[in-house]
């Protein structure tokens, strides 16, 4: 593994404008406010967070389909955004996209056969005669058949066409893939066979993920390191087994006490349940309407009086990066 990550955001932000109905400016709605994360060669970083957290935003950004407002995003040691058109076009076979909804994912006019042949046309990257053979042997390496190549989309399940647009993001020997929430619109059932085809895929190809979900027991399996996203900042960043045997963040420690299925200790019950209580009460923060100091404070049962007034920095504490004024205070004392 070389010295220089694979990709590397640095203080990332993405402000949107939002309008009145009038079409008058009246905000920004931050997305993305200050992130900064590296990711290793064939290594697997989860983000993970509430709906509105940003993590999709962050997606968008790192495959250039946005222009961030501030800050940067290396691939191999190069900013992304300074890449002209070859450059642009390597990386473009270098970072691939598997999206949350197989049914929007592919066209329903074409056939898997046409989906899986474009890519290697667009970028010529194989002879005409030998695409149909290369096809077959990524149609067959998710688990389908060659007879599936001359049907439509329609005529799979989802599950099914989750393989087809992985085969699609495999077709260019990707070194990285996001994958932005790819089981949520999956029965369970299905979800476990497609994470497995993940682990294999990974395994055998030396692939890193990106994996963006909102389900913590997959990104538990699947993940080596994962940031939890919150207003559109990252609030605590650790080592996957770290964050799930021991989250800090009172923020971290809500989303896994909600969790189905993973064993909490005691006192992360009673947050839950004093989160629960207060947050019946309290107007619940947005992205349009951030609150001053730290953004978790109208939910967090642990909050002290400099919460309502500062934001935390991030800081490093007990291996881990966190960003909440209780371990300022902890790392002060010591």
């Amino acid at each position: 593994m070389s010295l220089e990550s694979l990709l590397r955001v640095e203080s990332l932000k993405k402000l949107f404008i939002y309008k009145s109905p009038l079409g008058k400016a009246k905000g920004y709605l931050r997305a993305v406010d200050g992130i900064s994360f590296s990711i290793n060669e064939n290594s697997v970083f989860a983000i993970v967070g509430e709906s509105g957290s940003g993590k999709s935003t962050v997606a968008n950004l790192i495959l250039r389909l946005i222009k961030p407002t501030e800050g940067r995003i290396y691939f191999k040691g190069h900013d992304i955004f300074s890449f002209k058109e070859k450059q642009l076009q390597q990386y473009r076979r270098a970072v691939q996209i598997i999206f949350q909804d197989p049914f929007a994912s592919l066209n329903p006019r074409m056939r898997i056969m046409d989906i899986l042949s474009e890519p290697f046309k667009i970028h010529r990257i194989a002879e005409k005669e030998n695409i149909k053979d290369t096809v077959v042997q990524l149609i067959e390496k998710v688990g389908m058949s060659s007879d599936s190549l001359n049907k439509y989309p329609h005529e799979f399940s989802g599950g099914q066409r989750q393989r087809i647009c992985i085969a699609r993001a495999l077709a260019l020997s990707p070194e990285l893939i996001v994958a932005d929430e790819p089981l949520s619109a999956l029965d369970v059932s299905i979800q476990a066979q497609i994470l497995n085809l993940f682990q294999k895929i990974r395994e055998e190809n030396n692939i890193s993920f990106i994996f963006i979900s909102h389900d913590l027991n997959i990104v538990r399996y699947f993940s080596d390191e994962v940031a939890v996203m919150y207003l559109g900042k990252i609030v605590e960043k650790a080592k996957t087994e770290d964050i799930f045997s021991n989250p800090l963040h009172p923020y971290s420690r809500l989303l896994i006490s909600s969790a189905p299925q993973i064993k909490i200790k005691k006192e992360m019950r009673q947050e839950k349940d004093a989160l629960i209580e207060k947050n019946t009460t309290n107007d619940l923060s947005s992205s349009l309407k951030t609150p001053s100091g730290c953004s978790f404070h109208p939910r967090c049962p642990i909050r002290l009086d400099i919460c309502d007034r500062v934001m935390p920095e991030m800081l490093c504490f007990s291996g881990r990066l966190i960003a909440c004024h209780l371990y300022v205070e902890q790392i002060s004392s010591t």
